[in-house]
């Protein structure tokens, strides 16, 4: 363990002693700060005293107001030399279009940007007061150019003139053409068509007139493909209407073309129809039934149906079939199909959803003999032969009564000679079909030889 220091125990004596040398110490300090006291008071007496001197002397008193007014003058410009100016601020006022000042009845302009960037100096509140205002305008003045390639500086009105406004780009290479007139026949299109019940079909426009002027430089008119006249279908439209078409000339890209259309608009009348067909709704297999069974029959709660579209392509559709992989069929069965509706034909009615019912049987075979060939896909200007006869047989599938219904003239077998261009003799592949789709149809011999003769 650590020893206690013992504490020292100081005599009336010894404390005397420490405090007579403690109060000489004390005495000594206030007799060395007196000193320096004094010795602080005289220098700043004659500091004083030296300035007065040197300030109201007559002799040094002009050379003391030039040296303060450099001074004065180097503070305050190191400072800032416009600390008592107005700050002018920068912002930017956004795109504007260009305005071209030209006879743009009698030329064309290329070259010009679509827009500039406008940016405004000034004060900041003039600058907000702008943003405000509307009447800002960057204009190319052109009024004493002629046809060739020009640089056209850019100008604003509309500004204050506290406000500077700086555009970019400032100018610009431009090209100015003569313009010349060119007559186009103009077609048609239908907008906003979509908006109508699919049920309903637009005829082709009667227009009032089916020609119209087009003025551009030849260039421009060089590069005009077509002339269309725009019809705006209003929504909900059942029945004739009038409007006029906006026309528009348009380029080989189906661009747009900025040129002038003599008139731009033309009366034109439009008539709505309703053009519908009944058709049969027909099932049609692909492939092969497994376990050697065929469609005996089916039926379909819908048979016929009513399809709307356009009348030219509503004259080409005979039925719709609705296709089924025949693999999926291994028994009796109801299966529910949409109803695939052809390219064009916009509605169905009374449903486009059939539900179908299909009894199977075991499936038969049948030969039919002396089936004629025809020839089809001649190229013009040769004749063709076959070489040897020109009937086959033709092997039939499919539940018994169903191939027992089928007649020889119910079967097509045709020779393709689509790729002869050449005289001499040639093997060809024969294709059959039936009308029947529940049984399949396969030849014996499914080529056959066919002479090639050039016709004289």
């Amino acid at each position: 363990m650590a020893k206690k220091k013992k504490k020292v125990e100081l005599s009336s004596e010894g404390k005397t002693e420490l405090a007579k040398a403690i109060a000489e110490k004390s005495q000594n300090f206030a007799k060395t700060y007196a000193r320096i006291e004094i010795l602080v008071s005289r220098f700043f007496r004659w500091l004083s005293g030296w300035l007065d001197r040197l300030l109201f002397n007559q002799k040094h008193g002009k050379a003391v107001a030039l040296i303060l007014a450099i001074l004065l003058y180097v503070t305050f410009n190191a400072a800032d030399a416009n600390i008592f100016e107005t700050t002018k601020s920068a912002q930017e006022l956004g795109n504007y279009k260009i305005s071209q000042v030209i006879s743009t009845q009698n030329y064309e302009v290329s070259g010009l940007p679509q827009s500039v960037k406008v940016t405004a100096i000034g004060d900041l509140s003039d600058i907000q007061g702008i943003k405000q205002r509307s009447g800002i305008r960057v204009v190319a003045d052109m009024t004493n150019l002629t046809e060739g390639v020009h640089e056209v500086k850019f100008t604003t009105e509309g500004a204050p003139s506290q406000v500077d406004l700086v555009v970019e780009p400032s100018s610009a290479m431009v090209t100015i053409k003569k313009k010349s007139i060119r007559k186009f026949s103009v077609g048609f299109d239908y907008l906003n068509r979509n908006s109508m019940d699919p049920i309903y079909d637009l005829s082709a426009p009667e227009m009032e007139q089916g020609e119209v002027l087009v003025r551009a430089s030849t260039d421009t008119l060089d590069k005009i493909a077509y002339v269309k006249a725009l019809i705006k279908v209003n929504s909900g439209i059942t029945s004739d209407f009038e409007t006029k078409a906006t026309v528009y000339a348009y380029d080989g890209n189906g661009k747009r073309m900025n040129v002038d259309i003599i008139p731009n608009k033309i009366p034109v009348k439009v008539k709505v129809t309703k053009p519908s067909k009944e058709v049969a709704v027909v099932l049609n297999p692909t492939g092969t039934i497994p376990n050697g069974k065929a469609i005996e029959s089916y039926s379909i709660d819908y048979p016929k149906v009513t399809i709307f579209g356009n009348a030219s392509l509503l004259e080409g559709i005979k039925e719709l079939p609705i296709t089924i992989p025949a693999s999926t069929l291994t028994s009796d069965r109801e299966i529910t199909m949409p109803i695939i509706l052809p390219n064009g034909v916009t509605k169905v009615s009374p449903k486009n959803i059939v539900n179908i019912s299909i009894k199977l049987a075991d499936m038969k075979t049948k030969d039919i003999d002396d089936v004629d060939i025809k020839i089809s896909n001649a190229t013009a200007g040769y004749t063709f032969y076959f070489e040897n006869k020109d009937s086959t047989t033709v092997t039939l599938k499919g539940a018994e009564s169903v191939i027992e219904a089928i007649k020889k003239e119910d079967l097509s077998v045709t020779a393709d000679v689509s790729k002869i261009n050449k005289e001499g003799v040639y093997e060809v592949p024969l294709l059959v079909s039936g009308k029947n789709r529940l049984a399949s149809y396969e030849l014996q011999n499914a080529v056959i030889k066919v002479r090639a003769v050039k016709a004289k």
